[in-house]
């Protein structure tokens, strides 16, 4: 009987505090095997025996049979039987440390009470039993489930190769040399993500146990991931095994270790989100990419639009729009080739913050730079609606920072179609969600009208032609005709 915060052995105490740490507990909170544990009363050392249902006594409010006394389980003083050693006195154990069960029981116990009872499963799984025997578990369970699963396959192969005349020792060694395969790539595979998870665990605090701990519980979990074998069906749904070990690893990390729920639970998703990020990106740009035709410098050109994400956003939590886009490079949110994309034909030298371009930007003194943009701003029209830097128009001008109407264009890349060798086939627009919205060039004029007639409903003034907006002219909203 261990302190569950601390693991300091709580036997022979008759204060109901952990005298390590100082937290209260009672004996009515723990399960022991029957018989294994002794109540000590606590006016005469009468023994008890724990005989009932988790090795607690029945009932649990009695008089002693030596004093007369009425006592209660809770107030007793408890030690292992005579004869019993502490380990003995657990009630639960983890199949796969029980010795005294067969293999095939050891191993199909541990899978099913790792993927149902993750928490319990850490429980029993005491610290000292090291994480060889986790480690081993876990390679040996995909080493037989890939076997196992795939084997039809490899035996439809070898006869065939026995029919037609030969070739079965080939298929043979490339059966053996599947299971070394599978068995260094889930060690390599595994062990980063034990490195990740007790990483993260620790810079969140202290652990009760150390990085054999986090092994323990990722591998004795790993029971789902056995979904990824099914043959035919696992190529499809072998992503559920994944989530489904990812969660039950969470729970047990927090048992194992001793920590909160969200915070073991962040510590095992890392790697896996990041994996899963990196993957669905690379299929959405695959599929997209087939879907729309986009070359190599298209994805660029969106991804340019999106270096003003985090500043309007920091903007908009302020509760206000920059007046001049160039107030970004003021404060250093921004660097001047943000400001152009990486495939246009436009240069720092068309870039134009009143007088002085971004390509002299970077020898003006920090009070020439202040006085650029002021002047900037101050040549701003009335009502302005648009303006220019750069391969960019900003049109945020007029939107609530603070709680902005969906779908609405906060910065358009149009790239200068005077600049010689200048050609732009599609059009990115950065929204209000953050998000971007892409659009073939010769479409410009219908998505423009879309975005005005958005734009009217919000009473907002209708945009420009992006490509009319230059850096000494921006857009300003239309005022109504004096019927007059």
């Amino acid at each position: 009987m261990n302190c569950k915060h601390c693991d300091y052995p709580l036997w022979n105490l008759r204060s109901r505090q952990c005298p390590e740490c100082g937290m209260g507990f009672r004996p009515s909170e723990f399960r022991f095997a029957q018989n294994s544990v002794r109540y000590a009363c606590l006016h005469c050392g009468q023994d008890y025996y724990g005989t009932g249902l988790n090795g607690h006594l029945e009932p649990q409010i009695f008089g002693c049979v030596g004093c007369g006394e009425t006592i209660n389980m809770d107030e007793m003083v408890l030690l292992p039987t005579e004869g019993v050693t502490e380990r003995q006195t657990h009630a639960d154990i983890n199949p796969w440390l029980d010795e005294g069960r067969r293999f095939r029981s050891r191993w199909f116990g541990t899978l099913y009470r790792g993927a149902a009872t993750p928490s319990w499963l850490m429980r029993s799984t005491t610290i000292d039993s090291g994480a060889g025997k986790a480690w081993g578990f876990a390679l040996l369970s995909f080493v037989l489930l890939g076997f196992v699963m795939l084997s039809p396959i490899f035996l439809f192969m070898i006869a065939g190769a026995l029919m037609g005349g030969g070739g079965a020792i080939g298929f043979f060694g490339a059966f053996l040399g599947f299971g070394v395969m599978i068995a260094t790539i889930s060690a390599v595979g595994l062990g980063v993500w034990i490195l990740t998870a007790h990483g993260v665990l620790r810079l969140g605090g202290t652990t009760q146990g150390g990085l054999g701990r986090t092994a323990q519980a990722l591998c004795y979990t790993c029971g789902p991931q056995m979904c990824v074998f099914f043959p035919c069906l696992g190529i499809y749904f072998g992503w559920l095994g994944t989530i489904w070990w990812v969660v039950a690893a969470g729970f047990a990390l927090a048992s194992a270790q001793r920590v909160g729920g969200l915070r073991a639970a962040m510590a095992v998703a890392v790697l896996p989100v990041v994996c899963g990020v990196l993957v669905l990106t690379g299929v959405v740009f695959l599929f997209t990419g087939a879907a729309t035709g986009w070359s190599g410098a298209n994805w660029a050109n969106a991804e340019s639009v999106t270096v003003f994400r985090t500043p309007l956003h920091e903007a908009a939590a302020a509760g206000a729009w920059p007046a001049h886009a160039g107030e970004f490079l003021l404060d250093g949110s921004l660097a001047g080739y943000d400001f152009t994309s990486p495939m246009s034909a436009t240069t720092p030298t068309e870039c134009v913050i009143d007088t002085a371009s971004l390509a002299t930007w970077d020898g003006l003194s920090p009070t020439a730079r202040q006085g650029m943009v002021d002047r900037a701003v101050a040549a701003m029209p009335e009502g302005v609606v648009a303006h220019l830097l750069g391969d960019f128009v900003f049109t945020y001008h007029g939107i609530d920072p603070v709680n902005p109407p969906d779908d609405l264009w906060l910065v358009i890349e149009a790239w200068d179609p005077t600049v010689p060798g200048q050609y732009q086939s599609d059009i990115h627009a950065l929204t209000t969600q953050g998000t971007v919205v892409t659009f073939a060039k010769s479409l410009s004029a219908m998505e423009l009208s879309r975005q005005n007639v958005l734009r009217a409903s919000h009473g907002l003034a209708p945009l420009p032609e992006p490509f009319s907006v230059r850096p000494s002219k921006p857009a300003a909203a239309t005022l109504p005709e004096d019927p007059g």
